[in-house]
C-alpha cells in the first residue's frame, strides 16, 4: 500500500468543504484512505494514529490543510493528489454584489451589512473565542459552529452575551433555525409559534420534524452547544434562548431538548421556566418520569415533548404519550416478516441524542444494554454479551473524519462487518435528513444492510430504522423511506418510536420466542 501527506500553508477551509473534498477523493479507483483536514493538534494526532507518518506533516499549524491519501499504488496516489488540488483551488465564480473583495474581518462584515445582527463563525477552535468577540463588540448574536474551543473561552463568552443581551450558540453547535433560514444540520420546517431551546442538535431537529409532521411550524430554535449546561457553563445560553423567546411575539410554546444538566443547572433553569409567562415542554434525555411541575411539562421522550408542545400550541392539554401500542404493533410486523430475533441488537447511530433514547427505552422494556468503552472497528470482535449502543457521531469516530450524518463511509462500514457478526441478530440505526446532512442516505445504507445479509449466509438480520425529516427537505422524505423499504428495512417516522419497536419484539423474543 503506498500512501503520499501534502500540506498546503495557509490555507485555512471550514470542515464542512474539507469533508466534501475528503470525500469526493476517497471515492476514487484505488483509494484507501483520503483525509483532509485542518493541522490541529488533535487532527495531527489522529493522523499519526492512522500510520501517516508524522514528519510528513510536523511543521504543519492550525492554519495549514494537510492531505493524507493511501492507495493501492502510485499512479492512484497521483490521481488522487490532482482531484484533491483541484478541488481546493476550485472557488465558485461570484457575480454582482458577491464579486466584491470579501470582508477580511468580522468588523470589516459588519461595516459593510450592518443591517446583519448574527455572525455565524466556523474556524479553528483555537481562533474561534476571539472572533465571536468581535461580533459580541458589534452586538451581534453568535453561531460557533466551530468545536475544540476552550471550555474557559466559552464560559467568558457566554457571560459576557448574557450580560448584553446577545445569544452565544455553540460551541460545537450543530442546528438552529433563525428566522426560518437553518444553520448548520437543520431541517426545512414550516414558520410557527413553537420555540425550540437545544443543547442537542438532533433533538432540535426530531422535535421540529415532529412537530412539523403535526401541523406546527417552529419560530425560532436555537442550539447551545453540548457543554451549556455542565456545572462550568451553568446554562447561561438555555436560560437566555429561553428568556428571549419568551418575549418572542411569534413564540407561544417553548420546548428545551439536552442531556440531563447538572443537577444544580436543573433546578436553576426550573426556577427560570416556570417564571416565563409561557408553556414549557422540557426534555432532558436520558430521564425516565414525566409529568407536570409548577407548570414546568417534563417530557418522557423526544416524541411527547414535540406533542406536548403541540398540544398547548393548540390551546390543549397534553396527555401521556403511548409508545408501548405502536411498539407492540410494529414489533408483530417484523415478528411476521422476519421470525423472532437471533441474536443480539446493535445500535448504531449518528445522532448521540437518538442513541440515548434508544438506550433509555430499551431500559425501561427490561432488555440490557451495554454502551462500549472502545471505539467498535471491523475486523475487532463485538465487546461482551449484552445489546450494544453506538454513537457513531462520538468524538472516537469523528476527529478528523466526516461526521456520519455527511459521509456514511465509517457507519456502512460497521454495518457491514458488525451485521455479518453472528453473535448480532438485529441493527438499530437512525436516518437524519435536513440541509447540512448527506444528499442520499438510503442507498448507501441499503448496499451497506444488503452486504452483511449477504455475508450471514441465510441467517435472518433484521434492521429497524428512524427516518427524521420533513417532505420539503432536499433528500425526499417518501424517496428515502421508499429505498429503505424495499432494503427490508423497517422504518419508524421517530428514534424513540424505532427503538421501542425494537425492544418490544426483543423483549418477545428473550420470553419465548412468540408474539410480543
Amino acid at each position: 500500500m503506498a500512501e503520499r501527506t501534502l500540506v498546503r500553508k495557509n490555507t485555512y477551509r471550514d470542515s464542512a468543504f474539507l469533508m466534501r473534498i475528503g470525500r469526493r477523493v476517497a471515492a476514487l479507483p484505488g483509494l484507501a484512505e483520503a483525509v483532509v483536514l485542518m493541522a490541529t493538534e488533535m487532527n495531527r494526532r489522529l493522523l499519526e494514529d492512522a500510520g501517516f507518518a508524522p514528519e510528513a506533516f510536523a511543521d504543519a499549524g492550525p492554519m495549514d490543510i494537510v492531505v493524507a491519501l493511501r492507495a493501492e499504488n502510485a499512479g492512484q496516489l497521483d490521481a488522487a493528489e490532482r482531484e484533491a488540488l483541484e478541488l481546493l483551488e476550485r472557488a465558485p465564480v461570484a457575480a454582482g454584489a458577491a464579486a466584491r473583495t470579501r470582508p477580511g474581518s468580522v468588523r470589516e462584515a459588519v461595516a459593510e451589512r450592518p443591517s446583519l445582527n448574527l455572525a455565524s463563525i466556523a474556524v479553528p477552535g483555537p481562533y474561534a473565542a476571539f472572533l465571536a468577540h468581535q461580533a459580541l463588540d458589534a452586538g451581534r448574536h453568535v453561531f460557533l459552529f466551530s468545536d475544540n474551543v476552550p471550555l474557559e473561552d466559552e464560559v467568558a463568552l457566554k457571560r459576557r452575551a448574557a450580560k448584553l443581551g446577545l445569544l452565544v450558540m455553540g460551541p460545537d453547535c450543530g442546528t438552529a433555525i433563525v428566522a426560518g433560514t437553518g444553520l448548520g444540520f437543520a431541517n426545512r420546517v414550516p414558520r410557527g409559534s413553537l420555540g425550540i431551546v437545544g443543547a442537542s442538535g438532533t433533538g432540535v431537529q426530531e422535535i421540529s420534524c415532529l412537530a412539523a409532521a403535526a401541523g406546527e411550524g417552529i419560530s425560532q430554535a436555537i442550539g447551545t452547544g453540548g457543554r451549556d449546561l455542565s456545572a462550568a457553563v451553568g446554562g447561561a445560553m438555555t436560560e437566555q434562548g429561553a428568556r428571549l423567546l419568551a418575549v418572542d411575539p411569534g413564540t407561544k410554546v417553548l420546548a428545551v431538548a439536552a442531556k440531563h444538566p447538572a443537577d444544580e443547572v436543573a433546578a436553576r433553569l426550573h426556577e427560570v421556566l416556570r417564571g416565563l409567562g409561557k408553556p414549557v415542554v422540557v426534555r432532558w434525555l436520558g430521564a425516565k418520569d414525566s409529568g407536570a411541575r409548577d407548570g414546568v411539562h417534563y417530557a418522557g421522550s423526544l416524541d411527547e415533548a414535540a406533542a406536548w408542545a403541540v398540544a398547548l400550541a393548540r390551546g390543549k392539554t397534553p396527555a401521556p404519550l403511548d409508545l408501548a401500542g405502536p411498539a407492540v404493533d410494529a414489533a408483530k410486523t417484523l415478528l411476521d416478516r422476519h421470525g423472532p430475533v437471533r441474536g443480539r441488537a446493535v445500535g448504531l447511530f449518528g445522532g448521540g441524542s437518538l442513541a440515548a433514547e434508544a438506550r433509555l427505552l430499551f431500559e425501561q422494556a427490561g432488555v440490557a444494554v451495554e454502551v462500549p468503552t472502545e471505539e467498535l472497528k471491523p475486523g475487532r470482535a463485538l465487546p461482551g454479551a449484552d445489546h450494544l449502543m453506538v454513537d457513531v457521531g462520538d468524538d472516537v469516530y469523528t476527529v478528523g473524519r466526516p461526521h456520519p450524518m455527511v459521509d456514511q463511509t465509517v457507519r456502512c462500514g460497521l454495518i457491514r462487518a458488525v451485521g455479518a457478526d453472528a453473535s448480532v441478530g438485529l441493527l438499530l440505526l437512525d436516518v437524519v435528513l435536513g440541509d447540512g446532512a448527506h444528499l442520499d442516505p438510503a442507498p448507501e445504507l441499503a448496499a451497506a444492510v444488503q452486504a452483511a445479509r449477504q455475508a450471514r449466509g441465510g441467517r435472518p438480520l433484521v434492521v429497524v430504522a428512524s427516518l427524521c425529516g420533513t417532505l420539503a427537505d432536499p433528500q425526499g422524505l417518501e424517496r428515502q423511506r421508499g429505498m429503505l423499504f424495499e432494503a427490508q428495512i423497517h422504518v419508524e417516522p421517530s428514534g424513540a418510536r424505532a427503538a421501542a419497536a425494537a425492544a418490544a419484539l426483543l423483549a418477545g423474543t428473550e420470553t419465548g420466542g412468540g408474539r410480543p
